[in-house]
């Protein structure tokens, strides 16, 4: 993690996109890239260990049907704990044994922070697999670990996946708050525009967290497409064609031949449900 930069005065007359289009304001040990650069990497950081620490716990205990009330028991308390409060209860702390600001009292108040949602997540879609599914792997003679990463994982991995995306943004969005504990990152701009009460300058610094926190849940929303077992994928992609052709309205114009159709010629209009299979189910008018 960078050190702690001091303030940089930017006059107040600096509009906004001129300040985030100036090249001076990118490059250097303390321009935008390297702020960004530092809170991708704390953000990516506190991720990776609440995955490592959340989605193994929760997929056996839900397989298991373990502790349920005790994990939600847990879930919840972690979910009402303030991550700003947290991190400043950390400081201290982490300043008399040495380890500065940062960063670990604001890593370890974001992990605390999406652990829960990860796990709540997790947890909630190994339960609502089908019993069906897994009741027909055990039939035909999978064991437990087999029924687990062959049948549950992967028809929640689209549940699970969400929880991961939906966690990480929260995580980037939250981040800038270290720089009000002493820390880098991009919340930095915010705390000195405040600092300097030059609106301009927090627009400036709510617009790169923003972008950030944007591409973070397109890349997760991407990782969890490429992830998703081709089979699940088809599987999705037949129920939604079947959801949506269900209610199709279908229209038809005659050429003409009216009579090959039993009737004038005209437009006909036949609602016909996906699954029916049959022409007779259609409602014909003309007008």
């Amino acid at each position: 993690m960078g050190a702690t930069l001091a303030q940089q005065a930017v006059p107040r007359d600096t509009g906004v996109f001129e300040f985030l289009l100036d090249p001076d304001r990118w490059t250097g040990s303390t321009g935008i890239l390297a702020s960004g650069a530092d809170s991708v990497l704390l953000c990516a950081a506190v991720i990776v260990t609440s995955i490592v620490l959340a989605v193994p716990a929760a997929t056996v205990l839900a397989h298991g049907r373990r502790l349920e009330l005790t994990s939600a028991w847990v879930v919840n308390i972690g979910r009402a704990m303030p991550t700003f409060g947290v991190a400043g209860l950390l400081v201290p702390f982490s300043l008399r044994a040495g380890y500065g600001f940062e960063p670990w009292p604001i890593f370890i108040a974001l992990t605390l922070l999406t652990v829960p949602p990860m796990y709540l997540s997790t947890y909630t879609a190994i339960r609502q697999v089908p019993a069906g599914a897994v009741d027909a792997a055990r039939a035909v003679g999978y064991t437990e670990r087999d029924v687990l990463l062959r049948v549950e994982l992967p028809l929640a991995l689209r549940v699970i996946g969400t929880g991961v995306r939906v966690a990480a943004v929260q995580v980037v969005a939250t981040e800038p708050i270290r720089a009000f504990l002493g820390g880098d990152g991009l919340g930095r701009y915010v705390r000195d525009g405040l600092g300097q009460n030059n609106s301009n300058l927090v627009i400036a610094g709510a617009i790169l967290i923003g972008l950030l926190a944007a591409s973070t849940g397109l890349l997760f929303a991407g990782l969890e497409w490429l992830l998703m077992p081709a089979g699940v994928r088809r599987l999705g992609g037949a129920r939604t064609g079947r959801v949506q052709s269900s209610d199709a309205t279908i229209l038809t114009t005659d050429d003409g031949d009216g009579e090959a159709a039993g009737g004038p010629p005209g437009l006909h209009v036949a609602s016909e449900p996906a699954e029916a299979g049959a022409s007779s189910g259609g409602v014909r008018g003309s007008p």
